[in-house]
């Protein structure tokens, strides 16, 4: 962490956004610790806090646009590009589909805390031609509570910032196994739904 801060320190605010950008994009740029980062400098004074909110969601919001407007525009291509890289591409292509075809656009409020996911439902919200501003709309939201939150951490903490980094990587394995869990719920209760309605149509068959 002391190593990004001082690239922070050296850099300003134009690293900020790129972090975030590049991370948004795909490449393996650790950008929740350079919010953490901006978070502590704010709370010393060496960076302004609403500034590195702002240059966080920016940053996230146009990466993730151009992934909504790469999934308009060419479809299924985009997301076997992502899915490339996966250990099981078909597998990975499926679970995606399933999870965005159960909770729909709303995902964009969290998918950001979960690595992996945060890929692939901007572009699938492009796929599924949801409106540009209903799109940028969710994304906001997202962008700012991902932002808020490590920025908020890095600020709260600045005087621990790799104790706050550690439970941060554990936090984030924690909401990963939350979502999986809720997904697992909701099924099982929309199997269980399903079963009791096509008995109770046998049912009423039988009467009739």
């Amino acid at each position: 962490m002391n190593a990004i801060v001082n690239f922070v320190v050296g850099h300003g605010y134009p690293i900020l956004f790129a972090a975030v950008f590049a991370r948004q994009m795909g490449l393996p740029i650790p950008a929740p610790g350079f919010l953490l980062a901006a978070g502590a400098l704010a709370a010393s004074g060496k960076l302004g806090l609403v500034p590195a909110l702002a240059l966080g969601v920016t940053g996230c919001v146009l990466a993730d646009w151009l992934w909504y407007e790469a999934g308009r525009a060419w479809g299924q291509r985009v997301l076997s590009f992502i899915h490339h890289f996966a250990r099981d591409p078909e597998a990975a292509d499926r679970k995606s589909r399933k999870m965005f075809a159960r909770h729909g656009p709303a995902l964009l409020v969290l998918d950001k805390f979960v690595p992996g996911l945060d890929a692939v439902v901007p572009p699938l919200a492009g796929i599924t031609r949801i409106t540009r501003f209903h799109f940028l709309a969710l994304e906001t939201v997202g962008a700012v509570l991902w932002s808020s939150a490590y920025v908020g951490i890095g600020y709260i903490f600045s005087e621990n910032l790799e104790h706050a980094a550690a439970c941060l990587g554990k936090a984030g394995t924690l909401v990963a196994c939350a979502i999986v869990s809720a997904v697992l719920i909701y099924a099982i209760r929309k199997r269980v739904h399903w079963r009791r309605s096509k008995r109770q149509v046998g049912v009423v068959r039988l009467t009739d």
